[in-house]
C-alpha cells in the first residue's frame, strides 16, 4: 500500500468534508433564522440534489472514460469559484433564500462529480483487499472533517458575519484541491489503452451491468436509506435545535459535532464491525440508526438527544462506508464510476422527493415527526437487510477478511 498516497487522499477527504460541513451549518442556520420557515429548509435540501438526477448519468460514464484525478480537481476548483460568488453576494448584500438555494444546487452538482471521482480514484489506486480498510479510514477522515467543520460552523455562526466565515470555508476547499493534485496516479486508460466506445453505448452498458447484478440493487437500497437519513439529519438539525429544543447555534454546532463523533467511531471500529457481523453488518448498522432516530423523535432531554444523534451518526456511517466497500469489491473496475454515480442517483432522488415533504411535516406538525417517520422507514430497511444477508455473493464478500 502506498502510504503517501493514502495520507494525501485522507487529507483530501478531511479538508473537503470540513469545508462542506462548515458551509452547510452556516447556511442552514442562517436560512432558518432568516425565514423562520422549515419549508425553505426542505427546499434547500431537496433542490440541492435536483441537478444530480440528470448529471449523475453523465458523470458516471465520464469518470470511467477519463482521468479521475483531473475530474476531482476540476470539481474542487469549480466549488471554490461557486463559494467565491456566494461570498460576494453576502458581502454586497445581494443575498436572499433563492440565491442560497441556487448556489447550493451548483455546489451539490460539483460534489456529485467530486465524490465519485475520488471514490473511483481510490478503487483504482489501491488493491481490492485494501478497500475495506481504506474506505473505513476515509470514512473516519470524512467524519472527522465533518466534526471539525460542524463545530466551527456552529461557533462562528454566532460570532462572525457569514461573509467572513465563508472565507474559512474557501480556504478548506482550496486545501482539498491541492492535496488531490499531489496524489500519485497512473490512469487505467494509460496502462490499458483501448478504443473508446460511444458515450451512450457506455451509459447503456452501465445499466445492463446494474440490471444483471442483483446484489447491487439491495446494496443501493440500503445505502440510499443511509444517505437519506444522513442528509435529512444534517438538513433539519438546525430546525430541530431552534424550533423543537429551543436552543442556540452553539448547541446546533455541538449536536452536529456529536453526529460526527458517531461517524468517527464507526471509522475507527469499522473493520472490527465487518469481522464481527459479516453478512449481518447491514442489519445491525440500520438497527443502530433506527434506535437513534427514535430517541430524537420522543424526547427533549438534551443528554438523550446527544445519544440519539451519536447513534444515528454511527449507524449511517457504517451503512455508507462498509456497504460502499462491498459495492466496490463486487464491481468490475471498468464500471466503478458508473456504479458510483448510479448509487448517488438513487441517493439523491430519495432526498429530492422527500425534502419538500419533510419540510411540510416539520413546518405543519413538528420536526420530531420527520425523525419518527425515518425510524419507520429504517425498520423496513432492516427487513430488507435481513434478506440481503442471505444473498450468496453478499455473504461471500462480507466473509472475507479486510486488509
Amino acid at each position: 500500500m502506498n502510504r503517501l498516497n493514502m495520507r494525501r487522499l485522507l487529507t483530501t477527504y478531511f479538508l473537503y468534508e470540513c469545508g462542506r460541513a462548515m458551509y452547510f451549518v452556516l447556511i442552514t442556520w442562517f436560512l432558518y433564522q432568516w425565514t423562520q420557515d422549515a419549508i425553505y429548509t426542505g427546499i434547500f435540501v431537496s433542490f440541492g440534489f435536483l441537478p444530480g438526477l440528470f448529471s449523475n448519468l453523465v458523470f458516471g460514464v465520464v469518470i470511467d472514460r477519463s482521468n479521475r484525478k483531473k475530474l476531482a480537481s476540476l470539481a474542487g476548483g469549480g466549488s471554490i469559484g461557486c463559494l467565491l460568488l456566494l461570498w460576494g453576494a453576502f458581502l454586497l448584500g445581494l443575498i436572499n433564500p433563492w440565491v442560497m438555494i441556487l448556489t447550493h444546487m451548483v455546489l451539490q452538482t460539483l460534489g456529485s462529480l467530486f465524490r465519485p471521482s475520488l471514490q473511483a480514484l481510490v478503487a483504482e489506486v489501491f488493491k481490492k483487499n485494501d478497500l475495506p480498510r481504506i474506505f473505513s479510514l476515509s470514512g473516519s477522515a470524512t467524519i472527522s472533517g465533518s466534526l471539525t467543520g460542524a463545530a466551527l460552523g456552529g461557533i462562528l455562526s454566532g460570532l462572525l458575519p457569514v461573509s467572513i466565515s465563508l472565507l474559512i470555508v474557501m480556504g478548506l476547499y482550496i486545501g482539498a484541491f491541492f492535496t488531490v493534485l499531489f496524489v500519485s496516479y497512473e490512469p487505467l486508460s494509460m496502462r490499458k489503452p483501448a478504443k473508446a466506445s460511444p458515450f451512450f453505448k457506455e451509459l447503456q452498458e452501465g445499466f445492463v451491468y446494474l440490471k444483471s447484478h442483483h446484489m447491487l440493487h439491495g446494496l443501493f437500497a440500503m445505502m440510499m436509506l443511509g444517505q437519506l437519513t444522513f442528509h435529512t439529519i444534517l438538513g433539519f438539525l438546525s430546525v430541530y435545535t431552534s424550533a423543537y429544543l429551543n436552543q442556540t447555534s452553539t448547541v446546533y454546532g455541538f449536536l452536529d459535532a456529536a453526529f460526527s463523533i458517531g461517524g468517527i467511531t464507526a471509522g475507527m471500529v469499522g473493520t472490527w464491525w465487518w469481522l464481527k457481523w459479516k453478512n449481518h453488518l447491514a442489519l445491525f448498522s440500520i438497527s443502530i440508526m433506527m434506535g437513534g432516530l427514535l430517541l430524537l423523535g420522543i424526547t427533549k432531554n438534551l443528554s438523550i438527544v446527544v445519544l440519539g444523534v451519536v447513534l444515528v451518526g454511527l449507524g449511517t456511517s457504517f451503512v455508507r462506508a462498509l456497504l460502499q466497500s462491498v459495492q466496490q469489491m463486487a464491481t468490475d473496475p471498468r464500471f466503478h464510476g458508473r456504479m458510483a454515480s448510479f448509487r448517488m442517483l438513487c441517493n439523491q432522488a430519495s432526498v429530492v422527493i422527500t425534502g419538500p415533504i419533510f419540510g411540510y411535516i416539520a413546518s405543519a406538525h413538528g420536526v420530531q415527526y420527520v425523525f419518527l417517520l425515518l425510524s419507520g422507514i429504517s425498520f423496513a430497511g432492516m427487513v430488507w437487510a435481513f434478506f440481503q444477508a442471505r444473498d450468496p455473493q453478499f455473504a461471500a464478500i462480507t466473509k472475507q477478511k479486510p486488509a
